[in-house]
C-alpha cells in the first residue's frame, strides 16, 4: 500500500523542516524526489540525508518559487533528470509575527509573494504538464489558521495567505477534476519544527493542551503521512479536501 516507486515527486522548501520531513516520507516509499529551495548549500546536504535513510534518488535544485522563469527552468531540469513529474508537493511559505495595526506592507506582500503566489506558479507550470499527461497528485500547505485567526496569535498576513491557499485548492480540484489530476491540500495545526522550536512549543504549551481535543501537539511522522496518503494511487476519489492533521482542533 502507498507504493511511489514508479512515481517522481517535487517538494518545495524541500531542504528544511517539514519540507524535509516530507521528501524523506516520499523516497521511503520508493518515489525519485526533487528538493527545491533558494540555498543550494542547504539542498545538498538534506539530499545527502534523505539518500542515506532511505536509498532514493534525490534531487537538489536551487529554485525560487516566487519567479516564474526560476521555476521553469527547474521544472525543464527535473523533466531531463527523471522525465517525468507525478507529485507536487507545495510547502514553501512563512510569514510575520506581526497584529493587523502593525504589519507593513512589504511584510504583507512578501508573505503573499510566497504563501499564494509561488503556489500559484508552481501548480500552473507542473500541472499543466500533470494534465497533458492525464496523471498528477497536488498537495498544498495550509493551516489551521486558514479556517480563522486566532486572538493569541495575530499573525494577521498567515492567516489571509493560508485561506488563500484552502481555496485556491478547491477551485484548482474542480478545474481539473476530470484530467487525472488530483489538488488537495493539508491543513497542519501545532507541531515543533524550524519555525516553532523546542523553546517556543514549550511556550505554547498549556495553549495547545487547552485548545487541541488530543491535549498535544503533534509528532514527527504524523504530519507526513497524511501527504504520503494524498500521493499514492490510494487516494484517487479524493480531490478538493483540506486535510486537517490537528489533533482535533478543526472539529469544535
Amino acid at each position: 500500500m502507498f507504493d511511489l516507486s514508479n512515481r517522481v515527486a517535487v517538494v518545495t522548501g524541500g531542504g528544511t523542516g517539514i519540507g524535509k520531513q516530507f521528501a524523506t516520507a516520499l523516497a521511503s516509499q520508493g518515489a525519485k524526489v526533487a528538493i527545491l529551495s533558494r540555498r543550494q548549500e542547504v539542498l545538498d546536504e538534506a539530499a545527502k540525508e534523505i539518500e542515506k535513510k532511505t536509498g532514493a534518488e534525490i534531487f537538489p535544485i536551487s529554485t525560487d518559487v516566487t519567479d516564474p522563469e526560476s521555476i521553469k527552468e527547474s521544472h525543464q531540469a527535473i523533466l531531463d533528470k527523471f522525465g517525468k513529474v507525478d507529485i507536487l508537493v507545495n510547502n514553501a511559505g512563512g510569514g510575520n509575527n506581526a497584529p493587523l495595526t502593525e504589519i507593513t506592507d512589504e511584510a504583507w506582500h512578501k508573505t503573499f509573494n510566497l504563501d499564494v503566489d509561488g503556489m500559484m506558479y508552481m501548480t500552473r507550470e507542473f500541472g499543466a504538464k500533470m494534465v497533458d499527461n492525464g496523471y498528477g497528485r497536488i498537495i498544498n500547505v495550509a493551516s489551521i489558521l486558514g479556517f480563522g485567526g486566532l486572538p493569541e496569535l495575530p499573525i494577521i498576513d498567515y492567516a489571509a495567505a493560508k485561506g488563500a491557499v484552502v481555496n485556491f485548492t478547491r477551485a484548482a480540484a474542480t478545474e481539473w477534476a476530470t484530467t487525472g489530476v488530483t489538488v488537495n491540500a493539508i491543513a497542519p495545526g501545532f507541531f515543533a519544527s524550524e519555525a516553532n522550536d523546542a523553546e517556543a512549543m514549550e511556550a505554547m504549551s498549556d495553549f495547545i493542551e487547552v485548545r487541541t481535543p488530543m491535549k498535544r501537539p503533534g509528532k514527527p511522522g504524523e504530519l507526513a503521512s497524511a501527504v504520503v496518503f494524498l500521493a499514492a494511487d490510494e487516494s484517487t476519489y479524493v480531490t478538493g479536501q483540506i486535510v486537517g492533521v490537528d489533533g482535533g482542533w478543526t472539529a469544535i
